[in-house]
């Protein structure tokens, strides 16, 4: 009886992966980091945390911040936790999925192709829907579409 040859990476997958691993791992650092800060917010009343935030606001506008900044400012207080959590799940989803698809398992493109799927819509239970914006989708899509090119190369 003859054996299988071992599975060899593909260098799109490879590149692909590496490429993964250093946004996944910046990302699980920032968005731990941001749940950490949310919670504290949270605890925090609104008018300590704007006090805290407007002069932050006013060096990064280069004035008066304007409705948009002051709206995300009431949502991060409000629903920081949430938001923050959501996104370190669906960076870490994305994390298992291509562990998976780095060992050579058809699983870990379908886990990262739901994780790349949900990180575009399960932010907006605590966003409203004109915080989407267009490059994040369109970068999630992309790459979940060359990962899909390679799935023939999974078993």
């Amino acid at each position: 009886m003859e054996q299988a040859a071992p599975w060899q990476r593909p260098r799109l997958i490879r590149d692909l992966g590496i490429a993964s691993f250093v946004n996944t791992g910046l990302f699980t650092v920032v968005y731990g980091m941001g749940l950490l800060f949310a919670a504290g917010v949270q605890r925090m009343p609104y008018a300590d945390f704007e006090a805290m935030m407007l002069p932050q606001m006013r060096l990064y506008a280069g004035g008066e911040p304007d409705a948009v900044m002051l709206e995300m400012m009431g949502i991060l207080h409000a629903h920081g936790t949430a938001l923050m959590g959501l996104m370190l799940l669906r960076t870490l989803g994305r994390l298992v999925g291509v562990l998976g698809m780095w060992n050579g398992r058809y699983w870990g493109f379908t886990v990262y192709a739901v994780a790349q799927l949900a990180g575009i819509f399960l932010p907006h239970v605590v966003l409203p829907w004109k915080f989407l914006g267009l490059g994040g989708p369109l970068l999630a899509m992309g790459m979940t579409a060359l990962y899909g090119t390679q799935r023939n190369s999974l078993r």
